[in-house]
């Protein structure tokens, strides 16, 4: 295991509350923060344009951070286009396909909205979008199976679901979808630096946030492309032409043709140590941590009366709800009494977490920097607005 009280001086937020929102965001390293200053106060320039020194490094930096999430990921540098997050990388690949009318997408009723709404905006064009139920916050069995037929054109799943947290047997899925001549895209939101990931090269598309496991700030993210001939520029501008004329333009190859105009350059030099912090962690060690710590979560409001949990044991992402209140109430007193950050409401997945509660739920996710303490700070606050529910 890491050094966990070495790694919370990285973030100098702990020190002023009890953060269990990472599955919205993870704090931002100091690594992180003194590269985008590095960036600010030394050598900023625009990205990929111009000869002078300032702007050299700046692409040098910037291209450095793609190289370094290749090499995390095991996959080709210029296979992945920088996003300002997983929202924007799926949208790439929903308006870059050439769909035809009676296309068909086979999504799940696990899905953040960043994977379902832009299928259900293809309706207008004559694309089936089928939804695979849920139970429990899994697939049903044999659901993905049975829902992928001859007009498939895409399966898009998320690997870890960001209500539940439960893990979805995403390389099961890319097999089905490939045996029936589609593309699987996998939203891995939730797991990318938090657990081992399976073998990338099973995916067509895999979308990536830079502000979370990664550990990076915000507005920055990624996709992976596994054959960049399948998707279609959908955004034009400058930096990704090889050639223009009044009459007609030639793209460059990928990544350029699909990052016009002037990206989120500290951002992304900002994300590169932040990955650097990650593969010293070790996503192993960081996985196992994280577990811990939410399965003590877990268990300690389990066996509380008034309380609801409604993730699976093991998950890292715990949905629940205190008997008689609403999630927000109950998120803003645990600020009030303990500090405590959580979130509360429909999480971006209103189908999801209404079919749990109408109201939504409270959510505690976990990070690298959880400690066990604050994972029983969080159990002992949420008792005492239990008990006080219950006696009032």
């Amino acid at each position: 295991m890491y050094d966990l009280a070495a790694l919370r001086e990285e973030f100098p937020v702990l020190s002023t509350c009890i953060y269990l929102d990472s599955a919205a965001t993870s704090q931002t390293p100091r690594c992180a923060v003194e590269a985008m200053n590095a960036y600010f106060f030394e050598y900023a320039a625009n990205h990929g344009r111009g000869a002078f020194r300032l702007a050299r490094r700046t692409t040098e930096e910037y291209e450095r951070t793609r190289e370094h999430l290749g090499e995390f990921l095991g996959i080709p540098a210029d296979h992945l286009v920088f996003s300002r997050n997983t929202t924007e990388a799926i949208n790439l690949v929903a308006r870059g396909i050439c769909w035809e009318k009676g296309d068909e997408v086979v999504t799940t009723a696990l899905e953040h909205h960043a994977n379902l709404l832009p299928w259900l905006a293809l309706r207008e064009r004559g694309v089936r979008v089928k939804v695979v139920p849920q139970e429990g916050g899994y697939v049903q069995e044999g659901g993905i199976q049975e829902a992928v037929g001859r007009a498939t054109r895409l399966v898009a799943v998320n690997h870890v679901t960001n209500v539940l947290g439960t893990v979805i047997p995403v390389e099961e899925y890319a097999q089905v979808a490939h045996d029936a001549g589609a593309a699987i895209l996998v939203d891995a939101a939730q797991s990318i630096g938090h657990m081992p990931m399976p073998r990338t090269d099973l995916f067509d598309y895999l979308a990536i946030p830079g502000h979370k496991g990664l550990l990076g700030p915000q507005g920055t993210g990624a996709l992976y492309i596994a054959d960049p001939d399948t998707l279609a520029a959908s955004c034009y501008g400058g930096g990704m032409v090889a050639d223009v004329s009044h009459d007609q333009f030639t793209l460059l190859p990928c990544p350029a043709r699909f990052e016009p105009g002037t990206p989120n350059i500290p951002g992304v030099i900002g994300l590169g140590p932040a990955i650097g912090l990650v593969k010293a962690l070790g996503v192993g060690a960081i996985h196992r941590h994280e577990r811990e710590v939410g399965e003590r979560i877990h268990a300690g409001l389990s066996a509380m009366p008034g309380v609801t949990v409604y993730s699976p044991l093991g998950s890292t992402v715990i949905s629940f709800n205190v008997a008689g209140m609403a999630p927000d109430f109950v998120a803003v007193l645990l600020d009030q009494k303990a500090g405590i950050c959580v979130r509360s409401g429909m999480h971006c997945a209103q189908p999801l977490t209404q079919s749990l509660d109408p109201r939504g739920t409270v959510r505690a996710s976990v990070g690298c920097y959880t400690t066990n303490d604050e994972a029983d700070a969080l159990v002992r606050a949420v008792g005492e607005i239990a008990r006080e529910k219950a006696t009032a």
